[in-house]
């Protein structure tokens, strides 16, 4: 991959934990690392209220910050290059705009701007449903790392964003010497809704044709794996069930899952799907979502119209 790792970072738990992941990252790929902190003075001090010298100081300030990651960074990372960076605008843009030129963004699973009881921030969900690269939402156990005791999961539906992530994963756990595991979820559409008149017993089995179609598209998942990684350890799954728990639980011993940015139940215009907001809330591991643009991979079959595709 070409282009470097970028890490937002504010100072806050979650941010150190995606620095250092983010320098583990940089110094597995050897790229550069870029720890980014942003602050939006006007948003701070409406219509630039505020005493004499203020934008200086909070330029200074949050130059500091950012030089605390960097620091960390740099303690961790060895020899990999780690520039600290400010940017005088919200993080969520910030961030989004440092994607176009990067090979990976990470971003904690909030930070601190999150509310009490919140989980994950507006940031992580608005980075990860517009960059340009791939992004790493580092929750759960942040210490995880793909390995050979640590598999690699992602989520297939046979949709463009899921066919990027198959591609993503299966170079990642190729790079780390993991196993890939490709998950397709399905739940049959109930008869009644398709006929709108009552259920007959030689109607079609459609929870097996549900079935069937998930299992053939978690083959074809296996099989994109598989064309660019020959040799790759992998096998694939297809689940009754709802999507995001599913693969949550697949996740539980996994060293990072792998979505697309949303897949066919998603509407236009939406960037990111239900799925992946769901597990950027309740993942245990660290989540990475893939947008189509970002990798190119052949499209796969898509689900018929029996069931309720990833």
């Amino acid at each position: 991959m070409t282009g470097h790792v970028v890490v937002g970072f504010d100072g806050s738990e979650q941010s150190v934990k995606a620095v250092d992941w983010a320098a583990d990252e940089a110094r597995r790929r050897r790229l550069p690392l870029t720890v980014l902190h942003a602050v939006d003075y006007l948003g701070l001090l409406p219509n630039a209220m505020g005493p004499p010298g203020w934008p200086a100081v909070f330029a200074e300030d949050a130059e500091k910050v950012a030089e605390v990651g960097a620091a960390r960074a740099r303690d961790r990372s060895g020899d990999v290059e780690v520039v600290a960076l400010t940017e005088e605008a919200g993080a969520a843009r910030a961030l989004v705009e440092a994607s176009r030129t990067a090979a990976l963004l990470v971003v904690g699973a909030h930070g601190r701007g999150a509310l009490p009881g919140m989980l994950v921030g507006s940031v992580a969900f608005t980075v990860a449903g517009h960059a340009h690269c791939p992004v790493v939402i580092v929750r759960g156990d942040g210490a995880r790392r793909p390995g050979p005791d640590r598999p690699v999961v992602v989520g297939f539906d046979g949709s463009p964003g899921s066919c990027a992530a198959v591609a993503h994963a299966a170079d990642v756990a190729a790079e780390s010497a993991a196993h890939l595991m490709v998950i397709t979820a399905y739940q049959p559409v109930s008869p009644w809704l398709l006929s709108g008149s009552t259920y007959s017993s030689n109607r079609p089995d459609f929870d097996a044709a549900a079935r069937n179609a998930a299992r053939q598209t978690a083959v074809e998942g296996l099989r994109i794996a598989r064309r660019h990684h020959p040799a790759l350890p992998a096998t694939q799954r297809a689940e009754h069930g709802p999507t995001a728990p599913l693969l949550a639980a697949a996740a539980q011993d996994a060293g990072l899952l792998v979505v697309g940015s949303r897949g066919h139940g998603g509407f236009t215009g939406l960037l990111l799907g239900s799925v992946g907001h769901r597990l950027i809330r309740v993942s245990p591991c660290p989540v990475v979502v893939v947008h189509d643009r970002t990798v190119r991979a052949e499209s796969a079959q898509p689900f018929t119209l029996v069931s309720r595709p990833v």
